[in-house]
């Protein structure tokens, strides 16, 4: 199956539909996490990705300077002193710093209005 297959409908509107399985999981510059990239718009710097946590994985320390949301699909999420489960939706304001990490490892899917800025050195 094709990973990606663009439609036209209506008003010759583009709509993207995108079997996640057949993405490859890349590395990222931080142990332990991969993800996939599901949308990004070069022109803004909006995306929509999935992260997988490893055991044990860490992100660095960023700043979301438009904001964050995401959802845990999978496993659990620390963040802030507090481990978070499957269906818990956050949304992180524009400014806003973290560090998550995750101890028995996790997948989340997580939109980004803008790229991250990190903040700290990679773990």
């Amino acid at each position: 199956m094709a990973a990606e297959r663009p439609v036209r409908s209506g008003d010759d509107a583009k709509s993207r539909y995108i079997s996640c399985d057949a993405l490859p999981w890349r590395d990222s510059p931080h142990a332990g996490v991969t993800w996939k990239k599901l949308h990004f718009d070069p022109a803004t710097g909006d995306s929509a990705v999935l992260l997988k946590f490893a055991p044990g994985a860490a992100y660095g320390a960023h700043r979301h300077p438009a904001g964050e949301q995401y959802l845990i699909l999978e496993g659990a999420l620390e963040e802030g002193g507090k481990v978070y489960g499957p269906g818990t939706y956050v949304h992180h304001p524009p400014g806003s710093a973290h560090r998550p990490r995750s101890a028995e490892g996790c997948v989340v899917f997580v939109i980004l209005p803008r790229p991250i800025e990190e903040i700290g050195a990679t773990p």
